[in-house]
């Protein structure tokens, strides 16, 4: 649902996402966009004046995001002759005008799009291309490791997400970062056997480890190699 309440003058447009939770939650998306998740039994006038209330924390939020989303450009250029990692190993960014289209070789990335096209499109460009690898490659080396491991799955699907590498859900369904496909393959492996015996351990105890380490002995390597490098993926 689309709110719009004026704070200081300042016109403040969010979407509100009302569920069963106890607390609001204030989010702050890319090119302005800002989320309210609140408790369903929230009054929407009680939203929107603690959302006025809130109209420097939010603009400080944006901010921030302003500020890591140009961190992250600069540190990932994608013009023509740009270097961009793929399972491990840089690739050359080649860009040609024609009809949309991605080709990854084995140390160029050739991509064609619009003349017109300027550094966000290309960069979405070679976010999709990524993310479509990924989701290819994901698929199989579940198809390679799960029989190791068993246990039922649902959907297999990528993610944009910030935090995570991979998630399982309640009802079995494997989520991945698609930013995955620019680290080393055995990293990729890790986080894809971490998911798969969350259907039989949904926690991180002992023994959740201990399957872990029963399939992949070395993923405590590919587990640091994560938490040190995988800030520097991206694009």
């Amino acid at each position: 649902m689309k709110r719009t309440v004026r704070a200081g003058g300042r016109r403040i447009e969010y979407t509100l996402i009302q569920s069963v939770r106890k607390n609001v939650l204030l989010q702050a998306l890319p090119e302005g966009q800002t989320r309210v998740y609140a408790p369903k039994a929230m009054r929407l006038r009680d939203v929107d004046e603690l959302v006025r209330q809130k109209a420097g924390e939010i603009a400080a939020m944006h901010a921030e995001v302003d500020r890591r989303l140009d961190e992250d450009r600069r540190a990932h250029p994608v013009a023509d002759g740009s270097r961009i990692a793929v399972e491990g190993r840089l690739r050359t960014l080649r860009l040609h005008a024609g009809a949309p289209r991605a080709e990854i070789g084995e140390d160029v990335f050739d991509l064609w799009l619009p003349e017109s096209a300027g550094e966000e499109a290309v960069r979405a460009a070679v976010r999709s291309a990524l993310a479509a690898r990924a989701l290819e490659r994901i698929r199989e080396r579940i198809a390679a490791l799960h029989p190791a491991i068993g246990g039922e799955f649902g959907r297999v699907a990528v993610r944009d997400q910030r935090t995570r590498w991979g998630s399982c859900s309640s009802k079995h369904n494997l989520n991945f970062n698609w930013k995955l496909i620019m680290a080393p393959p055995e990293a990729l492996d890790y986080v894809v056997v971490h998911e798969l015996c969350h259907l039989h351990e949904f926690n991180h105890s002992p023994r959740f480890w201990a399957r872990v380490g029963s399939v992949m002995p070395d993923y405590e390597i590919w587990k640091k190699w994560l938490k040190a490098h995988g800030g520097e993926l991206g694009v």
